[in-house]
Formats: structure tokens, C-alpha cells, sequence
């Protein structure tokens, strides 16, 4: 399953890293990251894919659990809600 995390929050050292520990500690590989810093924000955008028998809500509690211990508001989705979302 394909899986959409946004965080946003005060740019910090170790964003990425918790996030990606995190998302390692599941089993999910991260396809595609991005990043940037906008003022004093730190936004980043991560497309990753879980095995078919790793369950969403294990990886959306490690993941914000992860981004709350940084101080990151971190939002979570299926890639197909995402898409569905974003459609114009």
C-alpha cells in the first residue's frame, strides 16, 4: 500500500531522521521525499510503501508519534484518499 506524510513544523536538526526511523521501525520504504524551508518552517512531503501485511494505523501511530516527540504536525493518508483530496 502507497502511503502520503506531510509534516510541518519549526525547522529542527533530526526532522528527517525521526521520520524515517520511524517509518523504517514499520517496514516502510520511502520512495520519494521532499523537503523545504519556508522562514522558520520546515515542510516535507514522503510517498512510501508498506507490505500488504503491515497494517496503516501501526504506521500513522509511529509516524505522528514520531513528528509529536519533535515538535512536527505530521498528517498521514492512502494515497488513494490523497489523490482524491488534491484532484482539481
Amino acid at each position: 500500500m502507497k502511503v502520503i506524510i506531510t509534516a510541518v513544523g519549526k525547522d529542527r536538526i533530526g526532522i528527517v531522521a525521526a521520520i524515517s526511523n520511524a517509518l523504517a521501525e514499520v517496514g516502510a520504504n520511502i520512495e520519494d521525499l521532499t523537503s523545504s524551508r519556508l522562514r522558520d518552517e520546515f515542510v516535507m512531503l514522503i510517498v512510501c510503501e508498506t507490505g500488504k501485511d503491515k497494517s496503516f494505523n501501526e504506521l500513522k501511530r509511529a509516524v505522528v508519534a514520531a513528528g509529536r516527540k519533535i515538535g512536527m504536525k505530521v498528517v498521514v493518508q492512502r494515497e488513494e484518499i490523497f489523490k482524491a483530496m488534491h484532484r482539481i
